[in-house]
């Protein structure tokens, strides 16, 4: 089964599910990451399906979650009664239906920017009995009020810990638009994973008080030189194909994914990698085959084994994402996809912030899959 059962779910994760299907005001579920927020949209989507009283609207913020998300209610056999969308698309094709003109000039954020100011102009009547919003923090304020006039009410789902796009939206504004519950425990990774991502948490939060795993495995900080990094990386797959276990390979940096792909290519490697975003709606993610990823996509999404590179002081996005105030967001949530194992390539270079990680001493071997569940 790809899907957690619902009856794996801890009492805390079962309660917040029930409160949903019978609360009438909006509802703001917060969680770090590996808390279980999208199984609780999903099997509160599910509820509200079966009792068939509702029409919901369920938006994500990207298209490697609505792929997932997908999978996901495939499996549960609901995905014929719900509306789901990305952000963009669904305020995209509204602008369509209220005759806004889409193509106004300027980059994407100007125009998508465009057609929400001209949608907040317009008279929305309210469309859907409830919507689901996964990842909220990612939304933007002007997005935010939109979903609140085509609403009767919301749930949203998220972490402003995880933040990885300059929205302005604040916790204070969702709050204060109803009701708050607040997931206590991280069953998605283990401790030493903990200690890790908590270097780069916004709020310095104690994930390792959080975590449930328990595990001694250390995560592997692998030093190579620049030239051999692709070929470290091959290595590690050949290592855990026999396994047949979820892999993500995460980097900040496209570039260097399309180098990776090219080499992984010609080595006759199998593995998934989508140069465009759009593609990974149809992605299989129960698919065991190693998929090359950016952070960004990562978000939202989990593998029993990650490998980050690419994070490099020449890269142009990684200068970008610092000189923005990001880099840590974005190191802090694809440190958190793993579910057991983490990889991290180090070369000359690779950026301060991970080559002076001190956890990764007296390394014990890579863990049986018998001891990640």
């Amino acid at each position: 089964m790809f899907l957690i059962p619902y009856n794996r779910l801890s009492e805390e994760q079962k309660g917040i599910v029930r409160r949903i299907s019978r609360e009438e005001k909006n509802l703001f579920v917060e969680g770090p990451p590996g808390s279980g927020k999208t199984l609780i949209s999903l099997y509160t989507l599910r509820d509200m399906v079966e009792e068939g009283t509702v029409r919901p609207l369920l938006l994500m913020y990207n298209h490697s979650l609505y792929g997932y998300l997908t999978t996901a209610m495939q499996e549960l056999e609901i995905s014929d009664n719900i509306t789901i969308a990305t952000k963009d698309k669904f305020f995209w094709d509204l602008a369509y239906q209220n005759s806004i003109d889409r193509k106004q000039g300027g980059s994407y954020g100007q125009k998508y920017d465009y057609l929400l100011t001209k949608l907040l102009e317009c008279t929305l009547t309210t469309i859907y009995d409830v919507t689901v919003v996964d990842e909220v923090q990612d939304l933007s304020p002007k997005e935010w009020v939109l979903i609140k006039r085509l609403s009767k009410r919301i749930t949203s789902l998220g972490d402003f810990n995880q933040g990885i796009y300059e929205t302005k939206l604040t916790k204070d504004e969702i709050v204060g638009q109803g009701m708050m519950e607040k997931l206590t425990k991280i069953f998605r990774f283990h401790k030493n994973i903990a200690k890790i991502a908590a270097l780069f948490s916004r709020t310095n939060d104690d994930l390792e008080a959080k975590v449930t795993k328990l595990s001694q495995t250390q995560p592997q900080l692998i030093q190579v030189d620049k030239s051999q990094e692709f070929s470290e990386i091959k290595k590690i797959l050949n290592s855990l194909k026999n396994m047949r276990q979820r892999i993500g390979i995460i980097s900040p940096d496209r570039d260097v994914l399309d180098e990776l792909s090219t080499y992984l290519t010609n080595q006759a490697v199998e593995f998934n990698y989508y140069q465009k975003n759009r593609d990974l709606r149809d992605h299989d993610f129960t698919s065991t085959v190693p998929l090359l990823i950016s952070s960004y996509s990562a978000k939202g999404l989990e593998f029993e084994h990650v490998i980050l590179f690419g994070f490099n002081k020449s890269s142009s996005m990684v200068l970008k994402l610092r000189n923005e105030n990001r880099l840590k967001d974005i190191l802090y949530v694809s440190i958190t996809r793993t579910n057991a194992n983490l990889y991290i390539m180090k070369t000359p270079d690779t950026i301060s912030e991970l080559t002076n990680i001190n956890l990764f001493e007296n390394i014990p071997p890579i863990q049986s899959g018998d001891d990640w569940f």
